[in-house]
């Protein structure tokens, strides 16, 4: 941690998993998508004068139901729609108007050709930690063996595919994330929510291990780390983090198309 007087740490790590599902509608010109998620955080913070103790252990889980609807008006102009309301929570205590946080956002995309899309939007989300309402312009870019995605100020992907099938991308990455959890611990007991935000700037790739089965990896450097402790009177007790090397494994099951 930067600029503090002891020798605070923050430890989180990350596991989670998601199931979209697609359903199309309306003569191909309308697709509703269904999707579940979990996700789990070990947070462990050390020395921190505020907390009476040494090391604070916290259980940190999110769940959430995405509803998404992407309507094509024409060959040129698209309309995208995302709900998502999350439990995010230690769950430590009994469930409250608190837990619960309610995200989305909306898109408008034109194509301008067979390669390129740029589009703008609105999402409110916490990749910034608290909920915040951020402007986003979104483009897609994809020709021969280069493709870019990226819904900035988010998220940003650069990949170039190798090998005759192209089953390996390789590029440059940029995200956004964060959280916000309502939580409660009696060695804290005016602690009333942690959140967390940071910007991940490195390699990515994956790899086509079968016709179903990708599996995805990154690493680089995490920076713009930001931690926060909020108490019951909604006193902020920030805390900025170095820089640190990330890394991210997955693995993303894609059911082949219908015919």
């Amino acid at each position: 941690m930067k600029d503090v007087s002891g020798n605070q740490e923050t430890s989180f790590n990350e596991y989670g998993f998601f199931i979209n599902v697609p359903t199309i509608l309306k003569k191909d010109n309308t697709i509703m998508v269904n999707g579940l998620g979990y996700g789990q955080v070990q947070a462990s913070m050390y020395n921190y004068p505020t907390i009476n103790t040494d090391v604070l252990r916290k259980k940190l889980e999110v769940v959430y139901y995405q509803f998404s609807l992407i309507h094509k008006w024409n060959d040129k102009w698209m309309l995208a729609i995302s709900l998502k309301p999350t439990l995010s929570s230690d769950f430590e205590d009994k469930l409250s108007v608190d837990d619960f946080v309610f995200q989305g956002g909306a898109f408008i995309t034109r194509k301008f050709n067979d390669k390129l899309k740029i589009g703008a939007g609105v999402v409110n989300s916490t990749r910034w930690g608290s909920p915040i309402v951020v402007p986003t312009i979104n483009i897609h870019y994809k020709h021969n063996r280069h493709t870019i995605n990226a819904i900035l100020p988010i998220s940003a992907k650069y990949t170039y595919s190798f090998l005759p099938s192209k089953k390996l991308n390789l590029g440059l990455g940029y995200g956004r994330n964060g959280a916000d959890f309502n939580v409660y611990d009696s060695n804290f007991p005016e602690l009333d929510k942690i959140n967390y935000s940071r910007a991940n700037v490195g390699m990515i790739g994956n790899y086509q291990l079968t016709k179903i089965l990708r599996f995805e990896i990154s690493g680089g450097i995490s920076t713009g780390r930001t931690y926060r402790l909020v108490d019951q009177n909604q006193n902020l007790h920030n805390f900025d983090s170095k820089a640190a090397p990330y890394l991210n494994l997955g693995i993303v099951l894609v059911p082949p198309k219908k015919d």
